[in-house]
């Protein structure tokens, strides 16, 4: 175990020293000039006092010491101006890694199973993995630090060891001693850092869960409405007592080891203050000298006793690169070479016997799901909220895979192609969506403003019922959207919103087009429009049409009804109405609540 940790330890070294010499190798040459500046500084400090004590002693003409002192100061100024020049073009150096490593880790989440984001598990490892990139801690950022710090410390513990010559062995010996039991005490407060952070860090997932949605518009209402805030803020402080709990632990730990360090190193100064005092007094050195060696006798101290925080400081960064990479290096089922999916000129689905389950969860949210769909049939799915609906449509859409089972298109396994090839099939339109702070045309296209066919574009923005709305912009399709971004964007309606969505669903023009609750947010009139014109949007199309009004799924060519993760019942509206099953009893169940608001209006 000590080995594997100890070759983790390198390996994670070499692989941050390696991306920093591929990105910026120049920084390198920053820490070259940095370093001599940061030793001389003190050393200079210490050297000036014996210098004009030995000047006066000595007798030394006035120009003579003037000289001496010109060029310490020289010296000292010159160095004094490098280290924080130098610092400053690091901490630019640290910034592009920064950014550098949270692009590797954007690319890996825009290309990672999606189920492995979604689910609780996925998001506290990528959540865990963050920190090494932009989180409170940047091990990425800190890493150019640290490296400096170690560097400096090392070549100040030879500079010193070569000026304290003259003193005994054994004053060196005492000094390193207490510096070797400070490493000590640095080593609990790691570990103890590192085991308050591991049982902190679900606790953070939760508070900044809590934080984002504070600060969301829409939770913002329904905390008003439903007079929400004081709940809110003890589950938000539940969460926070518990984290104080674990960080009250853990400030004890850092106590006891300050207090035992303070100890340590007050008897350290002690003793060295004794022996120089008594080497004065015995004429071994002179009272320059004394000045001299005190000075590097601390100096040396707090080099050591800094190359032990910052070896501690090192473990912790590669600690959060391993968490990092791990992410990185999770295998992806669409990363395989796999061929394109083959062009037709339909599509059917098939689904057999599948099954799927959350990796976090114990139960099954689909179980043994079988049905076909032929080519451009269109097919409704309906049933209770939780009975899998829009489960089933990740599945067909390749973002989750099965547990077991089969998914074909065409009668070929829908694993069996690239993944890119794959998502090329389907045009979706789910219930929770995310628009670009770019224009109405790049969040309809998803293109770059040169590849923009915008004849296309505006016949799709009819076909979806959104083009007067668009036209009567001053920008018309150029309107920027997200007002968080641009304070000129557009503001558009829920129903204006699906709209959108809808036509980008149509732009891309995919041979399968799945609409997830789109009506959701549309008013009656608008709802009852895209019903009429459902078919004329599919045609052509293998389509899926998800909803929870039953009224809705007459123009579908058959019905799935799902219950509890399995299919119910699947035909056509007539054929399960013949049935009298559970669509027709939930069929009659919201038409009477339908004709009984319509005899209150």
């Amino acid at each position: 175990m000590q080995r594997k940790r100890r070759s983790e330890l390198l390996d994670n070294i070499g692989y941050m020293l390696k991306n920093w010499y591929a990105w910026h190798r120049r920084s390198y040459l920053y820490i070259l000039a940095r370093i001599p500046a940061l030793i001389a500084v003190p050393m200079l400090s210490a050297f000036a006092p014996k210098v004009m004590m030995d000047s006066i002693t000595e007798g030394v003409s006035i120009q003579t010491l003037v000289l001496r002192v010109a060029l310490l100061c020289i010296g000292i100024a010159g160095a004094s101006w490098i280290a924080p020049f130098m610092e400053q073009k690091l901490l630019g150096s640290s910034q592009i890694l920064r950014m550098r490593y949270a692009v590797l880790s954007f690319r890996k989440t825009m290309s990672a199973d999606f189920v492995d984001v979604e689910s609780l598990a996925g998001r506290e490892r990528l959540e865990r993995s963050g920190t090494f990139v932009n989180g409170a801690y940047s091990g990425a950022q800190h890493f150019c630090d640290v490296v400096c710090s170690l560097s400096q410390a090392v070549f100040g513990i030879i500079t010193s060891v070569v000026l304290l010559y003259k003193l005994p062995v054994f004053m060196l010996v005492l000094i390193l001693v207490t510096c070797l039991l400070g490493f000590f005490l640095d080593q609990a407060t790691y570990r103890a850092d590192k085991r308050t952070r591991e049982k902190t860090n679900p606790l953070m997932l939760k508070f900044n869960y809590f934080y984002r949605t504070s600060h969301e518009f829409p939770a913002g209402k329904d905390i008003r409405l439903y007079s929400l805030g004081d709940w809110f803020l003890k589950i938000t402080a539940d969460v926070l007592k518990a984290y104080t709990k674990i960080m009250h632990r853990f400030l004890r730990v850092t106590y006891t080891t300050s207090a035992l360090q303070a100890l340590l190193y007050a008897l350290r100064d002690g003793v060295a203050y004794f022996f120089l005092i008594r080497a004065v007094q015995q004429g071994t050195i002179t009272v320059s000298d004394f000045i001299f060696y005190f000075s590097v006798v601390a100096g040396f101290s707090g080099y050591v006793s800094q190359l032990t925080y910052q070896y501690n400081q090192l473990l912790r960064c590669t600690l959060e690169c391993q968490k990092f990479r791990d992410y990185l290096e999770t295998p992806e089922k669409g990363a395989q070479e796999k061929p394109e999916f083959p062009a037709a000129e339909s599509y059917s689905v098939e689904f057999r016997d599948v099954h799927f389950r959350y990796r976090d969860s114990e139960n099954e949210t689909i179980k043994g799901m079988d049905f076909s769909v032929h080519g451009g049939e269109n097919i409704a799915i309906v049933g209770e909220n939780g009975a899998g609906k829009t489960t089933a449509i990740k599945l067909l859409c390749g973002l989750y895979t099965p547990t077991s089972g089969e998914i074909l298109i065409n009668g070929a396994r829908a694993d069996g192609y690239a993944q890119e090839s794959y998502f090329n099939l389907f045009s979706v339109v789910f219930q929770d969506y995310y628009f670009l702070p770019v224009s109405i045309a790049k969040n309809v296209t998803l293109q770059n403003e040169e590849d923009i066919d915008r004849d296309k574009l505006w016949k799709c923005l009819e076909k979806a019922g959104i083009r007067e709305k668009i036209e009567s912009l001053p920008d018309r399709e150029n309107t920027f959207m997200d007002k968080t971004v641009h304070k000129n964007a557009a503001d558009f309606s829920g129903g204006e919103k699906q709209k959108i969505l809808l036509a980008r669903a149509l732009y891309k023009g995919a041979p399968i087009l799945i609409l997830d609750e789109p009506t959701a947010a549309l008013d009656p009139i608008a709802e009852n429009d895209l019903y009429l014109q459902y078919n004329a949007l599919s045609s052509g199309k293998t389509s899926f049409f998800i909803s929870h009004r039953l009224s809705s799924t007459r123009f579908c060519d058959k019905i799935l009804f799902l219950s509890d993760g399995r299919i119910a019942e699947f035909g056509s509206h007539e054929e399960l109405m013949a049935k009298k099953g559970k669509y027709y009893q939930m069929y009659q169940l919201q038409s009477y609540y339908y004709r009984e608001e319509a005899g209150q209006v």
